[in-house]
């Protein structure tokens, strides 16, 4: 039961730190990158979540997110 709940906590955080992962890009590129008069940007969801960053970003927040239930459920 106990892996089980840490990987439910590290399921869910991963979700969280993706949603706050794409918000942040979108905001950062946005800022960073003005679309032209009369233009539009396109901003692909797939090229965001395939950058190394992204992966670091989402194993690490699974593990700490599993490794904080699991320790405090011993």
């Amino acid at each position: 039961m106990i892996y089980i709940k840490s990987t439910l906590v590290g399921i869910v955080t991963l979700f969280l730190a993706t949603i706050v992962y794409i918000a942040y890009t979108l905001f950062m590129l946005m800022r960073t990158y003005s679309p032209p008069p009369g233009g539009m940007v396109r901003i692909s969801l797939p090229e965001l979540l395939s950058r190394p960053m992204y992966w670091f970003i989402a194993l690490a927040a699974f593990v700490l997110g599993f490794y904080w239930e699991f320790r405090r459920a011993m």
